[in-house]
């Protein structure tokens, strides 16, 4: 088995595993504590996002180009890196518990989210961002089954009531703290001493800084419904929560995706740019086919698999998740796009298709009227990846040559065009519904689009 095919097994099954375990968490705190508890953790941890963007302020992605297509890295580099998001960790959490302390007056809210907030020193010293430079899939993949092993251990063995809601976030500490550890230890055989020119700390925060702004952005599109339903409605919190989860679960084929092809377009760019023409429209083809595919699955089993999981408790949460499906496909066929901006050093381009993504959130999310929050936050969610493709579209289209209906139009109509079908025939023919989504929309998906052994193998050894 070559490279390429052991990094994406161990990636695709570890990823798997991680979020297997993750969903299995999510399950037990939803049937223990209910929506309203859940709501109140996930806008804790929602919390958590926010600060620990700030706290990367876009180090790691600057760490793993820096480490792209190297064998070792400089000790330098890791001790600037680590020491600086310490630095910041430090400095938020003094500033944001003090805030949160006087700002929150649900005292569970606040104490949870103060506890998830001190696993921003352990996130300080995760070394992900050099093993994704180094292609070292192997040991992020074991880092995060074993972090979210000790979490959910942790939960089976202390967590069983409201009086001990406050040890989950211990738990999360102690989870991301083992997954620091191992990575530490895994990354001294690739360290070398020899100095680097990196400039001070603050050049180095100046050179990251639209990686930091452009993960702010997102975080505070896709955590702002969490916390803010957490705060105003922590019920109808919960029932967005869980919906966002299981969407979440689905989308660990995109941090393959990441893992693998934001090291490997880099390499292509920087080897022969005209490459790009051949590489960038197969792949997006396939992902986007594949997202689609993965999107019907997800639509069709949701009204079965939902209440069996979580409970009738969260059986509102079906028609939250149908919507962030849309979501989801998006998302997967925007990391395509991101990742390519990124790799030719367009990154300007990629935080102004998230700024004006978050503007069309915004309007949705804080519209007045009769519906349901979590479910104008589901369709902002998809606003704000739809506005974010246009924009980011307009720019690769500049430098990049493939045909936009081939590559993203047939597979994203011919896909809402059978969950349509699906979801007006599913009551009165689920077993025929089931049928046409599992087996016969990847044939149509397969020869509409017209995907190929060539566009395959391509595709492979774009990311090789």
């Amino acid at each position: 088995m070559n490279h390429t095919s052991t990094n994406i097994l161990s990636l695709l099954g570890a990823d798997s595993v991680n979020k297997l375990i993750g969903f299995i968490s999510i399950t037990f705190l939803a049937r223990t504590y209910g929506p309203e508890t859940i709501g109140i953790l996930a806008a804790g941890m929602g919390f958590l996002s926010y600060f620990n963007i700030i706290a990367e302020a876009g180090l790691p992605i600057l760490g793993t180009r820096k480490v792209a297509g190297s064998n070792r890295v400089s000790v330098t580099l890791i001790n600037r890196l680590v020491n600086t998001r310490l630095f910041l960790s430090g400095c938020l959490f003094l500033v944001s518990t003090t805030i949160l302390f006087f700002s929150l007056e649900d005292s569970r809210l606040r104490n949870i989210t103060i506890i998830y907030l001190l696993s921003l020193f352990p996130c300080s010293l995760l070394l992900e961002w050099l093993f994704h430079g180094l292609k070292k899939m192997i040991f992020l993949s074991w880092g995060r089954i074993l972090s979210s092993s000790v979490y959910i251990l942790w939960l089976l063995v202390f967590v069983r009531s409201d009086s001990s809601l406050i040890l989950v976030p211990i738990g999360w500490i102690l989870g991301i703290t083992s997954q620091a550890i191992y990575l530490w230890r895994k990354s001294l055989p690739y360290q070398m001493l020899s100095k680097a020119n990196l400039g001070s700390s603050l050049d180095l925060i100046k050179l990251s800084l639209p990686f930091g702004l452009a993960g702010l952005i997102a975080q505070s599109v896709t955590q702002f419904p969490i916390i803010y339903l957490g705060i105003t409605n922590p019920q109808e919190g919960g029932l967005f929560s869980i919906a966002f989860r299981v969407i979440m679960l689905i989308l660990v084929i995109d941090r393959v995706f990441y893992t693998l092809f934001f090291p490997s377009i880099t390499s292509v760019i920087k080897q022969d740019y005209k490459k790009l023409d051949i590489y960038f429209p197969r792949i997006l083809k396939i992902v986007a086919t594949s997202a689609t595919y993965l999107g019907i699955m997800a639509l069709i089993s949701s009204k079965e698999l939902l209440p069996l999981f979580f409970g009738k408790e969260f059986i509102e949460s079906i028609i939250i998740f149908q919507l962030l499906v849309v979501y989801f496909i998006f998302s997967l066929v925007n990391s395509v796009f991101t990742f390519t901006l990124i790799g030719a050093k367009k990154e300007i381009v990629y935080l102004k298709s998230l700024f004006l993504g978050s503007v069309g959130f915004f309007a949705i999310m804080l519209l007045p009227g009769p519906f349901p929050l979590s479910h104008l936050a589901s369709i902002g969610l998809v606003l704000f990846q739809l506005i974010s493709l246009f924009v980011m579209l307009r720019e690769v289209q500049s430098f990049i040559n493939f045909s936009v209906v081939n590559t993203i139009l047939i597979p994203l109509f011919i896909g809402i065009a059978i969950m349509i079908l699906l979801a007006t025939f599913y009551t009165s023919f689920p077993g025929f519904s089931f049928f046409i989504a599992f087996i016969v929309s990847p044939i149509i998906l397969y020869y509409t689009v017209g995907i190929t052994q060539e566009d395959k193998k391509y595709a492979l050894k774009a990311i090789s």
